[in-house]
């Protein structure tokens, strides 16, 4: 079986308990990250996995259509890892490794920090962004939590956004898994409190073992046999990259002067290739001296 037909995720509601729960199963292959495993170290490879996993988990309760961005920017071996996911579930990631920083001479196991901020200063951007264009783009930037994505986004949701958030990813070979669990809003705090602390106690009860070597739908179900459970979202997440030649020409234009391009030969189109999918565009001297009506 690819790891890609493992993709999947699911939302439920705790109708008595004012909370839902999300997860999300993922394959780490080709079909879901472009860049080549053997140009990535394997804990960059993890790490994007990570963020992707928890990009999805993010984007699966937006109630508009938009979608989530995170990033990490890093002061070690790696510089920045991106993921974003639209309300679809389409999603698309990528890591940047400085590879001065990586000891490839010999095997170098690193910690979450040793990866991304070894001496303090590597930053968390959350954004959403909507589809509309009359809602601005939200931001939200804090500072890495050394424990890792899962336990840095959970800071995030808790302090930031004021939003009751428990968060755990799971990697393990070729497969990554998150659950994610969020309060909603509930008119006695003291039986918020009360109900928060049982469901979080009994997400912890849940052995790695087990939500590595099972379906986490079959699973969770089976745990909450008793609750409640209205399942509202599923769906697969699905690479999907949205770079455009339209989008590319825009952005060149705005940084590239037009002494450039005249000096530039009109037969030798620029080459551009998009990070995040691999594809490649030729853009020809002409395209760029367009102004945009034109």
């Amino acid at each position: 079986m690819k790891t890609t037909e493992l993709n999947k995720s699911s939302t439920f509601l705790f109708v008595e308990k004012s909370a839902k729960l999300s997860y999300v199963e993922l394959g780490l292959d080709s079909q879901n990250f472009k860049q080549p495993k053997e140009y990535l170290q394997p804990e960059s490879l993890r790490l994007l996995g990570e963020l992707a996993v928890a990009n999805i988990l993010l984007s699966s309760s937006l109630k508009h259509k938009g979608s989530v961005i995170l990033q990490i920017h890093g002061k070690g071996p790696i510089s920045l890892a991106v993921s974003e996911c639209n309300y679809k579930g389409q999603f698309r990631s990528i890591v940047k490794e400085n590879l001065k920083k990586y000891a490839r001479e010999k095997q170098v196991l690193y910690s979450f920090k040793e990866l991304v901020e070894p001496n303090g200063g590597g930053l968390f951007v959350a954004s959403i962004k909507s589809l509309e264009k009359s809602v601005n783009t939200y931001q939200g930037i804090v500072q890495i939590n050394n424990r890792g994505v899962d336990f840095s986004l959970e800071h995030y949701l808790n302090n930031s956004e004021q939003i009751k958030s428990w968060l755990r990813i799971f990697v393990e070979n070729d497969v990554v898994k998150g659950i994610l669990l969020q309060a909603l809003p509930e008119e006695s705090e003291v039986d918020r409190k009360s109900d928060w602390k049982s469901m979080i106690h009994s997400l912890k009860q849940i052995k790695t073992r087990e939500i590595m070597g099972k379906n986490l739908d079959i699973l969770l179900l089976e745990k909450y046999r008793k609750e409640k459970l209205i399942r509202t979202k599923n769906f697969l997440p699905v690479f999907r990259c949205g770079c455009k030649r339209e989008k590319i020409v825009t952005s060149i234009r705005q940084f590239y002067k037009s002494e450039f391009l005249s000096e530039s030969k009109p037969n030798h189109p620029l080459e551009v290739i998009c990070e995040f999918c691999g594809r490649t565009f030729f853009i020809k001297n002409k395209e760029l001296s367009q102004t945009s009506h034109g």
